[in-house]
């Protein structure tokens, strides 16, 4: 009941939704992405593990490339770090959907380090294809990005719609960060556990000392 709830304390939050290491591993498998528990790290929310993405990939004046619209505080992390945020600008007469491959190149400059796409899309709800996905994978592999991928509403696909992971990315996976969270999962905003998965293990290493860095890891 709720009054246990509260008297949970953070590690034991953590294993009673299920987000231990070893069970974020688990659920990645459920989507065909393979993760060992040392290529994850849990966080305090969604948010702090975009933060922490933000922190270990850009220096102050970098960029990164969002789809737009997009969620608001992707911008408002970015802004604390001084890093830019560059729209990537799609069209409601197109479902949202992302614009050719030239017009996401264009963008790019020598400041830039990374790709963010929130799939299925916040607020747009837009799932994006496979081939969208293959095409931002190509994009990353060709100009030596990153791709943060924030997946935390997978389980939200209707309509008969194809979900595709950047985890499912063979040739990429050593530049994907993917984003997660248990707040939209199990409607559990309060409880603040996020996480970080990435097979890149000099970036991971970077994102534990700002898990140090906070005495809590």
């Amino acid at each position: 009941n709720f009054r246990e709830f509260k008297m949970l304390k953070s590690k034991q939050l953590t294993r009673y939704f299920g987000f231990t290491e070893d069970e974020v591993k688990k659920l990645c498998i459920t989507y065909n992405m393979d993760f060992e528990s040392d290529e994850i790290l849990v966080t305090n929310g969604g948010s702090e593990a975009l933060l922490f993405t933000f922190m270990a990939i850009c220096d102050p004046g970098d960029n990164i490339l969002i789809p737009e619209p997009f969620y608001t505080n992707y911008n408002g992390f970015g802004q604390s770090i001084n890093m830019e945020v560059k729209p990537i600008t799609t069209k409601a007469e197109n479902g949202f959907h992302l614009p050719p491959k030239e017009e996401i190149v264009a963008q790019i400059d020598d400041k830039t380090k990374a790709i963010l796409v929130s799939n299925p899309g916040n607020p747009t709800g837009c799932v994006y294809t496979k081939e969208e996905v293959q095409m931002i994978a190509d994009i990353a592999k060709e100009k030596d990005l990153w791709i943060i991928a924030d997946e935390v509403y997978r389980e939200f696909v209707y309509e008969g719609l194809e979900y595709t992971s950047f985890g499912n990315i063979k040739e990429v996976e050593d530049r994907v960060v993917i984003i997660d969270s248990v707040s939209k999962r199990y409607s559990a905003c309060g409880a603040r556990i996020g996480s970080i998965a990435c097979k890149n293990a000099e970036l991971m290493g970077e994102i534990m000392k700002l898990c140090q860095g906070r005495l809590c890891i």
